[in-house]
């Protein structure tokens, strides 16, 4: 048996050395938990007082702290001079002409190893696979980077003129080259009407000078998302907009496409043009949103706006609350214009060289990064489809877990697009150009395509987000609640003062009588050793 003189350590005391320190003030943690106690006893008294009033306004209140944000209509329609005519990227399937490039005949060449293919040719045909809807490509290169890809393209780029037959602009014919400007897409030269410059969208000063993703020159000062048109200004200003709806007051494109320029296996067996629809201080992307225009057929694009627009009283609140950002909120790095499709962008080009060392050829990028080649389209194919999976947190490595969880693209506060409706038929342009003697020598040997875009009504609905009320509504309603009150007795003061006074002191009382019977230990006896006799002192005490 153990000597009486070995000395009894309560199991609490011990177990003190396990605690992990906070670096918060003892003061400033007692305060703290205790503003917490005082929110659990409201929060207890509301969900079991006899007073309803009192549990609807927790309710309430939990509803304003989670969703303080809602969507309605606006009060009022807006016309559609307020908004611009969208901008309308065409790009033609035909990337080159067969004078050129014969890519059908060059792939086989190469697929069979003959050897019989120029250098030039070869550089060529590794451009053109990276613009053609090439579903069975099956020939992988060994090419890592491609820095010279761009200026192949252009290069081998049907003329413009040999694209755009005629152009109708609010019932007047313009030349299309002053309604549309080059612009660089992920499906090689495209073209753009009514988009803004380069200096309106891209930040110039990160981006490389290799060569320009859009042509459009003109001033757009005159507008913004935010702000809107500048009063007094007419319909003289860019972006172009209109005051009525209907086709006269509408986009009318004549296009054709040379029948010997169709390449079946780059065009993937569909001939014609590839069309997007988007706002103007938006960079075009094909491949996620656009309506085939196909040869020999008439297209109409009926336009019906979505417009949602932010209160000012919704800026308080953070915003993962309010579910969007203001411009001012979100840094893009080579965007000045904050967009959500401007961001997706950005995500993209900054993954897509995190994974894959490169990025592709349309994507923003800084100076002395390179473009990928060939053999490093499977990885940007890739990253792309882990950014799409993103929100299914099927991502393993942490790095780039953070990376994509750093892209964040919420919408923007205010927020355009255009919803479309679309019809098709049958295009007999054959008999029109026998009747009217007009583009018979220019039509020889190609096929015509028509496209019309315009608005539907001249006036639609559009979409605000508002707070769902703030500290004055919120004290309004507790007041209407408090209001409907109904048998309230003398029971229901008892149960305030006990919730609010009684109950807090048994529950202190209590947890001061656990903590008196806390569990003691008695430390190991080492023979030989020395100690005081605090055995009797601690047993006086427990007495």
């Amino acid at each position: 048996m153990a000597p009486t003189t070995i000395p009894i350590r309560l199991y609490s005391d011990r177990a003190t050395k396990f605690v992990v320190r906070q670096g918060r003030p003892i003061t400033v943690r007692k305060l703290t938990e205790a503003s917490h106690a005082g929110l659990n006893i409201f929060r207890d008294y509301c969900a079991n007082s006899s007073i309803h009033g009192f549990n609807l306004i927790e309710t309430v209140y939990d509803k304003w702290r989670r969703d303080p944000v809602v969507v309605t209509f606006a009060e009022k329609p807006t016309p559609i001079y307020d908004i611009p005519f969208p901008a309308v990227t065409i790009c033609p399937l035909t990337k080159v002409k067969s004078s050129v490039l014969n890519f059908t005949a060059v792939y086989q060449r190469v697929l069979e190893g003959s050897g019989n293919v120029t250098e030039e040719e070869y550089d060529q045909f590794l451009a053109m696979k990276q613009v053609c809807d090439f579903s069975f490509n099956t020939f992988l290169s060994n090419q890592s980077f491609d820095d010279n890809l761009v200026h192949v393209l252009q290069d081998m780029a049907p003329p413009f003129e040999e694209t755009f037959l005629s152009c109708i602009w609010r019932n007047k014919y313009f030349s299309c080259d002053n309604l549309f400007e080059k612009t660089l897409t992920e499906r090689g030269i495209c073209y753009t009407f009514n988009g803004l410059s380069e200096d309106a969208i891209l930040r110039k000063e990160q981006f490389h000078q290799d060569y320009k993703h859009l042509g459009e020159k003109r001033s757009s000062e005159n507008w913004s998302m935010e702000q809107g048109y500048k009063p007094n200004l007419g319909l003289d200003v860019y972006p172009r907009r209109v005051v009525s709806s209907g086709s006269p007051a509408g986009l009318i494109v004549i296009l054709k496409s040379d029948v010997e320029d169709m390449d079946y296996l780059c065009g993937n067996s569909f001939q014609g043009f590839q069309v997007q629809i988007h706002t103007p201080n938006q960079i075009p992307q094909i491949s996620s949103q656009s309506i085939r225009v196909p040869v020999n057929h008439e297209l109409t694009v009926r336009l019906d706006p979505y417009l949602i627009t932010t209160s000012k009283n919704v800026k308080s609140y953070s915003a993962q609350k309010r579910r969007c950002y203001y411009p001012h909120e979100r840094y893009l790095r080579f965007f000045r214009t904050y967009t959500k499709p401007n961001c997706v962008l950005e995500c993209l080009s900054n993954f897509t060289l995190h994974m894959c060392g490169c990025v592709q050829y349309s994507m923003p990028r800084p100076p002395g990064v390179h473009i990928c080649g060939i053999e490093r389209l499977a990885c940007c194919e890739r990253a792309e489809l882990i950014l799409q999976e993103q929100g299914l947190g099927l991502v393993d490595n942490s790095t780039t877990r953070m990376l994509l969880q750093s892209c964040n693209c919420l919408p923007a506060c205010i927020f355009l697009e255009y919803k479309t409706e679309i019809s098709q038929a049958h295009f007999e342009w054959r008999r029109l150009v026998n009747t009217i003697h007009l583009f018979e020598r220019e039509m020889n040997h190609s096929e015509m395509s028509s496209l019309l875009i315009y608005f539907k009504e001249a006036q639609f609905i559009s979409i605000k987000r508002n707070q769902l009320f703030g500290v004055n509504d919120f004290i309004a309603n507790c007041g209407g609640i408090l209001g409907l009150f109904m048998g309230v007795s003398l029971l229901s003061i008892v149960e305030i003062l006990y919730y609010f006074t009684l109950k807090p002191l048994i529950n202190h009382f209590m947890r001061k009588h656990r903590k008196s019977h806390k569990i003691a230990t008695v430390v190991p006896y080492v023979a030989g050793g020395t100690y005081s006799t605090t055995f009797n002192k601690f047993l006086r005490d427990v007495a």
